[in-house]
């Protein structure tokens, strides 16, 4: 029987340029299930997970009022306002001419101080002195954001930034495009003798428009959503976006999570057996905290990956009959005939299964193939999983037959209610008040 309750969301992929804007670009169409068969579709932020960092809301099947329309289009405006990245760059030149006993940072209000500006905070919590190479190096002193419904910064350690680096002077590489990569985009802008160009983008705007001054130039650091591939700066973000893509011998680098259903999709792509580590994780590092067998966090490659080469000071080694470097522990299968482990444990070949599988499967005889100890033989021996919507097999609940795009509440039986006029004063005229009307929405 198919749950009577919330089923979840999904994302509905459209021309996401016709839908409504907020202050992070066009919204995401998102459409919630319910097991009544109903569903309705809605838009939200593409970037905030949380209405209190971002309240746009509206039900996809309502007309946008005027007064909301006015209401987002004067926040949208007012969150660009300021100074040009040109001149917010200038100011840097300006505080990178003081000493550094004059330079600080307030952790308090966010706000780079130079002089005797710092001398209108004397009850927030300051750092300083700031150095030449923490303002070239600004992730080394700004407070990663930590929210992981907005902008979770996790940023690579020192070694693993040497690590990539390396790989990138053996692929000779030229131009790279940093994508939420700050300490790659520091360590390129910072090192001529690299003869590498960086360009990042990132939607922190701490790196682009901080407080009146920006750590890096308009040529070489966007303001940058890659959820709904918004540029804050418009047209000639794009401009400077377009232009650097159209060069030769372009690198990507990209610090996020990679999911099997990603990889699944991205076949040309190859996985090295390097660990990548994080200053800020404890989970995705080598401290005490860590993942029992270490960073799950793995570089994904497009060429042979013979041309990265691995430390092994930190156990690593080259498979000649693979023709790549691999973990220590990574031991080559002669049946499988390759280093078969995914996280650098020593996988164990089944006969039954033909295959390496982890250490800690076991084959199952009713699953025909090996299986996490605690797996659920009903769900893993090839029954097809059920719709959520009405609870038979053999399609999803996007395709449901019996699903229901509703136009009013998931109330089994509405109530009618009376249409009250609405006047202009009626919607909010703050982004504060906008958002505590849209707390509820789904609560």
């Amino acid at each position: 029987m198919a749950n009577p309750g919330k089923l979840g969301v999904d994302v509905i992929i459209n021309n996401i340029s016709e839908n409504p804007c907020c202050i992070h670009g066009p919204t995401i169409l998102f459409e919630r299930f319910h097991g009544n068969g109903q569903s309705r579709q809605f838009y939200a932020c593409s970037a905030c997970r949380d209405r209190r960092d971002c309240s746009f809301f509206h039900w996809a099947d309502q007309k946008i009022a005027n007064g909301k329309k006015d209401l987002w289009t004067k926040l949208i405006k007012e969150s660009r306002q300021g100074k040009s990245h040109e001149a917010e760059y200038k100011r840097l030149e300006a505080i990178k001419a003081l000493p550094a006993s004059e330079r600080s940072y307030c952790t308090s209000c966010s706000v780079l101080l130079g002089g005797t500006e710092k001398s209108s905070h004397t009850s927030c919590a300051l750092i300083f002195p700031i150095t030449n190479k923490q303002l070239s190096h600004p992730s080394t002193f700004l407070p990663p954001k930590e929210s992981s419904k907005l902008e979770a910064q996790y940023l690579f350690t020192s070694n693993s930034v040497d690590v990539i680096i390396g790989m990138l002077q053996n692929l000779q590489a030229s131009r790279v495009l940093c994508i939420g990569a700050p300490r790659i985009h520091e360590a390129i802008t910072d090192t001529p003798q690299l003869n590498m160009v960086s360009l990042l983008m990132d939607i922190d705007d701490r790196y682009v428009f901080f407080q009146q001054c920006s750590f890096f130039s308009p040529e070489s650091c966007l303001r940058y959503n890659m959820f709904n591939h918004h540029f804050f700066d418009e047209e000639k973000a794009k401009n400077t976006y377009k232009q650097f893509i159209t060069e030769n011998e372009m690198l990507f680098i990209f610090p996020y999570f990679m999911e099997p259903q990603v990889i699944a999709n991205l076949p040309s792509y190859t996985m090295l057996d390097y660990q990548v580590d994080y200053d800020n994780h404890p989970l995705y590092s080598s401290g005490p905290k860590s993942m029992k067998n270490g960073s799950a966090v793995r570089v994904f490659v497009n060429q042979p990956r013979s041309l990265f080469p691995l430390p092994e000071s930190e156990g690593y080694h080259f498979c000649k009959l693979c023709d790549r470097w691999v973990s220590i522990s990574n031991k080559h299968c002669e049946k499988c005939n390759g280093c078969m482990s995914k996280d650098g444990r020593m996988y164990r070949h089944c006969d039954l299964c033909k295959k390496c599988n982890k250490p800690s499967w076991i084959h199952c005889s009713k699953c025909f193939r090996c299986q996490p100890q605690d797996h659920k033989c009903e769900v893993q021996a090839g029954q097809k999983l059920r719709c959520h919507v009405c609870g038979c097999s053999g399609h999803k609940r996007r395709d449901c037959p019996k699903r229901k795009v509703s136009d009013t509440t998931f109330s089994e039986e509405p109530k009618k209610k009376k249409k009250k006029k609405k006047n202009k004063s009626s919607y909010p005229q703050s982004l504060e008040e906008e958002r505590e009307r849209n707390m509820n929405i789904f609560s």
